[in-house]
Protein backbone atom coordinates (compact mmCIF):
# COMPACT_ATOMS: atom_id res chain seq x y z
CA UNK A 1 0.00 0.00 0.00
CA UNK A 2 2.70 2.22 1.66
CA UNK A 3 4.23 2.15 -2.64
CA UNK A 4 1.18 2.45 -4.00
CA UNK A 5 0.89 5.38 -2.59
CA UNK A 6 4.15 7.38 -3.82
CA UNK A 7 3.61 5.95 -7.18
CA UNK A 8 -0.23 7.80 -7.78
CA UNK A 9 -0.14 10.63 -4.83
CA UNK A 10 1.92 13.82 -4.26
CA UNK A 11 2.86 13.83 -1.01
CA UNK A 12 0.48 16.21 0.66
CA UNK A 13 -2.51 13.84 -0.80
CA UNK A 14 -0.40 10.60 0.54
CA UNK A 15 -0.45 12.69 4.40
CA UNK A 16 -4.39 13.27 3.92
CA UNK A 17 -4.89 9.36 2.91
CA UNK A 18 -2.88 8.45 5.69
CA UNK A 19 -4.51 10.45 8.39
CA UNK A 20 -8.39 9.28 6.63
CA UNK A 21 -6.85 5.39 7.09
CA UNK A 22 -5.65 6.55 10.88
CA UNK A 23 -8.78 8.01 11.92
CA UNK A 24 -10.87 4.65 9.81
CA UNK A 25 -8.76 2.80 11.91
CA UNK A 26 -9.38 4.41 15.48
CA UNK A 27 -13.06 4.09 15.34
CA UNK A 28 -13.94 0.80 16.74
CA UNK A 29 -17.28 0.51 15.02
CA UNK A 30 -15.74 1.38 11.58
CA UNK A 31 -12.71 -1.09 12.28
CA UNK A 32 -15.24 -3.71 13.03
CA UNK A 33 -17.82 -2.93 10.21
CA UNK A 34 -14.75 -3.43 7.44
CA UNK A 35 -13.23 -6.46 9.41
CA UNK A 36 -16.81 -8.10 10.37
CA UNK A 37 -18.96 -7.93 7.52
CA UNK A 38 -15.96 -9.05 4.74
CA UNK A 39 -15.24 -12.10 6.88
CA UNK A 40 -18.76 -12.83 7.27
CA UNK A 41 -19.73 -12.75 3.74
CA UNK A 42 -16.71 -14.34 2.20
CA UNK A 43 -15.92 -16.89 4.65
CA UNK A 44 -18.35 -17.37 7.46
CA UNK A 45 -21.21 -17.72 5.24
CA UNK A 46 -19.64 -20.17 2.47
CA UNK A 47 -18.21 -22.16 5.30
CA UNK A 48 -21.15 -22.84 7.02
CA UNK A 49 -22.56 -23.75 3.57
CA UNK A 50 -19.67 -26.16 2.88
CA UNK A 51 -20.25 -28.09 6.32
CA UNK A 52 -24.30 -29.04 5.63
CA UNK A 53 -23.00 -29.78 1.74
CA UNK A 54 -20.80 -32.28 2.99
CA UNK A 55 -22.21 -33.57 6.17
CA UNK A 56 -25.83 -33.18 6.20
CA UNK A 57 -27.36 -36.35 5.34
CA UNK A 58 -28.62 -37.31 1.68
CA UNK A 59 -31.94 -37.27 2.28
CA UNK A 60 -31.91 -33.76 3.80
CA UNK A 61 -30.48 -32.99 0.68
CA UNK A 62 -33.42 -33.21 -1.64
CA UNK A 63 -34.05 -29.69 -2.20
CA UNK A 64 -31.72 -28.83 -4.61
CA UNK A 65 -34.19 -30.15 -7.10
CA UNK A 66 -35.87 -27.21 -6.88
CA UNK A 67 -32.38 -24.95 -7.83
CA UNK A 68 -31.86 -27.66 -10.68
CA UNK A 69 -33.67 -25.24 -13.12
CA UNK A 70 -31.04 -22.71 -12.21
CA UNK A 71 -28.37 -24.95 -13.73
CA UNK A 72 -29.28 -24.52 -17.61
CA UNK A 73 -28.08 -28.34 -17.18
CA UNK A 74 -28.84 -31.14 -14.78
CA UNK A 75 -24.77 -31.69 -14.11
CA UNK A 76 -25.10 -35.38 -14.15
CA UNK A 77 -21.68 -36.53 -13.22
CA UNK A 78 -22.56 -34.45 -10.24
CA UNK A 79 -23.98 -35.83 -7.15
CA UNK A 80 -26.30 -33.83 -4.61
CA UNK A 81 -24.06 -32.69 -2.84
CA UNK A 82 -21.92 -31.16 -5.47
CA UNK A 83 -24.75 -29.73 -7.34
CA UNK A 84 -25.86 -28.46 -3.99
CA UNK A 85 -22.22 -26.39 -3.26
CA UNK A 86 -21.94 -25.51 -7.24
CA UNK A 87 -25.77 -23.98 -6.69
CA UNK A 88 -24.46 -21.85 -3.92
CA UNK A 89 -21.41 -20.83 -5.23
CA UNK A 90 -22.57 -19.66 -8.62
CA UNK A 91 -25.96 -18.28 -7.59
CA UNK A 92 -26.02 -17.29 -4.20
CA UNK A 93 -22.91 -15.93 -3.18
CA UNK A 94 -22.43 -13.30 -5.92
CA UNK A 95 -25.26 -11.22 -4.20
CA UNK A 96 -23.10 -11.93 -0.92
CA UNK A 97 -20.05 -10.92 -2.57
CA UNK A 98 -21.25 -7.65 -3.76
CA UNK A 99 -22.06 -6.30 -0.61
CA UNK A 100 -18.44 -6.56 0.35
CA UNK A 101 -17.43 -3.24 -2.31
CA UNK A 102 -20.62 -1.53 -1.39
CA UNK A 103 -20.67 -1.40 2.55
CA UNK A 104 -17.11 -1.09 2.90
CA UNK A 105 -16.87 1.93 0.29
CA UNK A 106 -19.77 3.36 2.44
CA UNK A 107 -18.09 2.90 5.59
CA UNK A 108 -14.84 3.97 5.30
CA UNK A 109 -16.19 6.94 3.18
CA UNK A 110 -18.30 7.81 6.07
CA UNK A 111 -15.63 8.15 8.32
CA UNK A 112 -13.57 10.39 5.84
CA UNK A 113 -16.31 13.00 4.91
CA UNK A 114 -18.71 13.22 7.95
CA UNK A 115 -16.19 12.41 10.49
CA UNK A 116 -14.77 15.13 9.45
CA UNK A 117 -17.74 17.25 10.55
CA UNK A 118 -18.54 14.88 13.75
CA UNK A 119 -14.82 15.69 14.96
CA UNK A 120 -14.71 19.02 14.31
CA UNK A 121 -11.65 19.10 11.84
CA UNK A 122 -13.00 20.16 8.51
CA UNK A 123 -11.81 23.92 9.22
CA UNK A 124 -8.45 22.22 9.09
CA UNK A 125 -8.62 20.48 6.61
CA UNK A 126 -9.81 23.31 4.69
CA UNK A 127 -6.47 25.53 5.30
CA UNK A 128 -4.13 22.57 4.16
CA UNK A 129 -2.29 23.26 1.14
CA UNK A 130 -4.38 21.30 -1.06
CA UNK A 131 -7.32 22.89 -2.95
CA UNK A 132 -11.15 21.71 -2.57
CA UNK A 133 -11.09 19.47 -5.89
CA UNK A 134 -7.59 17.45 -4.79
CA UNK A 135 -9.25 17.16 -1.36
CA UNK A 136 -12.28 15.65 -2.75
CA UNK A 137 -10.28 13.73 -4.99
CA UNK A 138 -7.93 12.46 -2.71
CA UNK A 139 -10.07 11.23 -0.27
CA UNK A 140 -12.81 9.24 -2.66
CA UNK A 141 -9.61 7.80 -3.59
CA UNK A 142 -8.41 6.90 -0.88
CA UNK A 143 -11.45 5.00 0.22
CA UNK A 144 -12.05 3.46 -2.99
CA UNK A 145 -8.54 2.09 -2.34
CA UNK A 146 -9.11 0.36 0.85
CA UNK A 147 -12.67 -0.61 -0.02
CA UNK A 148 -10.79 -2.30 -3.09
CA UNK A 149 -7.87 -3.80 -0.59
CA UNK A 150 -10.89 -5.06 1.32
CA UNK A 151 -12.80 -6.44 -1.66
CA UNK A 152 -9.55 -8.34 -3.32
CA UNK A 153 -8.35 -9.98 -0.16
CA UNK A 154 -12.02 -10.93 0.74
CA UNK A 155 -12.40 -12.72 -2.73
CA UNK A 156 -9.24 -14.68 -2.34
CA UNK A 157 -10.23 -16.10 0.99
CA UNK A 158 -13.52 -16.90 -0.50
CA UNK A 159 -11.72 -18.47 -3.36
CA UNK A 160 -9.66 -20.56 -0.99
CA UNK A 161 -13.03 -21.51 0.83
CA UNK A 162 -14.44 -22.26 -2.26
CA UNK A 163 -12.07 -24.26 -4.59
CA UNK A 164 -11.82 -26.71 -1.41
CA UNK A 165 -15.45 -26.85 -1.54
CA UNK A 166 -15.39 -27.99 -4.75
CA UNK A 167 -12.78 -30.84 -4.20
CA UNK A 168 -14.44 -32.05 -1.39
CA UNK A 169 -18.10 -31.95 -2.92
CA UNK A 170 -16.87 -32.74 -6.51
CA UNK A 171 -18.99 -29.64 -7.94
CA UNK A 172 -17.45 -28.17 -11.16
CA UNK A 173 -14.72 -25.56 -10.36
CA UNK A 174 -17.01 -22.22 -9.24
CA UNK A 175 -14.69 -19.45 -11.17
CA UNK A 176 -16.26 -18.37 -14.60
CA UNK A 177 -16.82 -15.43 -16.81
CA UNK A 178 -19.75 -14.26 -14.46
CA UNK A 179 -17.41 -14.23 -11.52
CA UNK A 180 -14.35 -12.58 -13.65
CA UNK A 181 -16.89 -9.39 -14.78
CA UNK A 182 -18.38 -9.47 -10.71
CA UNK A 183 -14.61 -8.77 -9.36
CA UNK A 184 -12.57 -6.92 -11.42
CA UNK A 185 -15.54 -4.73 -13.48
CA UNK A 186 -18.79 -4.87 -11.38
CA UNK A 187 -17.29 -4.91 -7.61
CA UNK A 188 -15.34 -1.74 -8.71
CA UNK A 189 -17.91 0.42 -10.18
CA UNK A 190 -19.95 -0.68 -6.83
CA UNK A 191 -16.87 1.07 -4.72
CA UNK A 192 -17.50 4.45 -6.40
CA UNK A 193 -21.42 3.82 -5.98
CA UNK A 194 -21.20 3.70 -2.58
CA UNK A 195 -18.34 6.55 -2.04
CA UNK A 196 -20.46 8.83 -4.26
CA UNK A 197 -23.29 8.02 -2.73
CA UNK A 198 -22.34 8.86 0.68
CA UNK A 199 -20.68 12.03 -0.96
CA UNK A 200 -24.07 13.39 -1.64
CA UNK A 201 -25.91 12.33 1.60
CA UNK A 202 -23.06 13.39 3.93
CA UNK A 203 -24.18 17.03 3.95
CA UNK A 204 -27.50 15.55 5.69
CA UNK A 205 -25.77 13.11 7.83
CA UNK A 206 -24.58 14.42 10.82
CA UNK A 207 -22.82 11.58 12.02
CA UNK A 208 -21.02 8.74 11.43
CA UNK A 209 -22.96 5.85 12.31
CA UNK A 210 -26.28 8.05 10.81
CA UNK A 211 -24.29 8.42 7.74
CA UNK A 212 -23.51 4.54 7.45
CA UNK A 213 -27.15 3.34 8.80
CA UNK A 214 -28.87 6.03 5.53
CA UNK A 215 -25.99 4.22 3.08
CA UNK A 216 -27.23 0.70 3.88
CA UNK A 217 -30.28 1.63 1.50
CA UNK A 218 -28.41 1.46 -1.62
CA UNK A 219 -27.54 -1.80 -1.06
CA UNK A 220 -31.18 -3.48 -1.22
CA UNK A 221 -31.94 -2.12 -5.26
CA UNK A 222 -28.29 -4.01 -6.38
CA UNK A 223 -29.73 -7.00 -4.04
CA UNK A 224 -32.69 -6.81 -6.15
CA UNK A 225 -31.51 -8.21 -9.46
CA UNK A 226 -29.42 -10.67 -7.70
CA UNK A 227 -32.82 -12.32 -5.43
CA UNK A 228 -34.48 -11.95 -9.15
CA UNK A 229 -32.04 -15.06 -9.58
CA UNK A 230 -32.58 -16.83 -6.61
CA UNK A 231 -35.79 -16.90 -7.32
CA UNK A 232 -36.16 -18.18 -10.90
CA UNK A 233 -37.10 -15.29 -12.58
CA UNK A 234 -34.28 -14.82 -14.94
CA UNK A 235 -30.61 -16.25 -15.15
CA UNK A 236 -27.79 -13.82 -14.89
CA UNK A 237 -25.17 -14.30 -17.89
CA UNK A 238 -21.92 -12.48 -18.01
CA UNK A 239 -22.89 -9.95 -20.19
CA UNK A 240 -25.83 -8.87 -18.30
CA UNK A 241 -23.22 -8.31 -15.15
CA UNK A 242 -21.33 -6.28 -17.48
CA UNK A 243 -24.35 -4.31 -18.80
CA UNK A 244 -24.83 -3.56 -15.06
CA UNK A 245 -21.19 -2.66 -14.34
CA UNK A 246 -21.26 -0.02 -17.53
CA UNK A 247 -24.78 1.11 -15.76
CA UNK A 248 -23.72 1.38 -12.61
CA UNK A 249 -20.24 3.58 -13.94
CA UNK A 250 -22.29 5.89 -15.39
CA UNK A 251 -24.42 6.50 -12.51
CA UNK A 252 -20.99 6.69 -11.31
CA UNK A 253 -19.94 9.64 -13.28
CA UNK A 254 -23.22 11.64 -12.52
CA UNK A 255 -22.89 10.89 -8.90
CA UNK A 256 -19.18 12.15 -9.00
CA UNK A 257 -19.86 15.23 -10.59
CA UNK A 258 -22.64 16.08 -8.13
CA UNK A 259 -21.07 15.22 -5.29
CA UNK A 260 -18.23 17.33 -5.74
CA UNK A 261 -20.52 20.01 -6.84
CA UNK A 262 -21.57 19.88 -3.02
CA UNK A 263 -18.23 19.64 -1.64
CA UNK A 264 -17.68 23.59 -1.34
CA UNK A 265 -15.16 25.15 1.49
CA UNK A 266 -18.83 27.17 2.36
CA UNK A 267 -21.06 23.89 1.93
CA UNK A 268 -18.65 22.55 4.36
CA UNK A 269 -18.37 25.03 6.99
CA UNK A 270 -22.86 25.28 7.14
Amino acid sequence: MHKLLNKLFAPNEQALIRKDLTEIGKQRLVRSSLLILPLLMAVGIPFLFLLVSVFAPTEQLSDVEQFRALLGTMLPDVDERGQMFYVFTNFICPMLFVMIPLMSASVAASCAFVGEKERGTMETLLLSPLSVRKLFQTKVAGCALLSGAITLISFLLFFIVTVVGDILTGAPFFFNLNWLVLVFLLSPALTVLGITFLVMISGRAKTTMEAMQVSGYIVFPILLVFIGQITGLFLLSWWMLLLLAVVIAAVDIILFNLGFSKFTAEKLLS
